[in-house]
């Protein structure tokens, strides 16, 4: 089971996923996902952080797999904290 949160200095970095069907009249087709990532710090009890959309899913891209789709958020949300310093 892919885990949809991961710890990146001192931040909590959670993918929030989203699954998707193929238009009804569309060829028949495997669902696709996309994601978006919440940014909190990790000790935060309760704050809910910061969601943000990852340039991927809106620039149209889709994911094939619910772990491809979390790790495409994450990879964003890492970039998001580095560029903090």
């Amino acid at each position: 089971m892919q885990q949809n949160n991961y710890v990146y200095k001192g931040y909590r970095l959670i993918a929030n996923l989203s699954r998707m069907t193929p238009a009804v009249d569309a060829v028949p087709s495997s669902p696709f996902f996309t994601a978006t990532i919440r940014i909190v710090q990790a000790n935060a009890i309760q704050d809910d952080g910061d969601e943000y959309d990852v340039p991927f899913f809106t620039k149209g891209g889709v994911a094939y797999s619910p772990s491809e789709a979390i790790d495409i958020a994450i990879k964003h949300g890492c970039d998001i904290v580095a560029a903090w310093g």
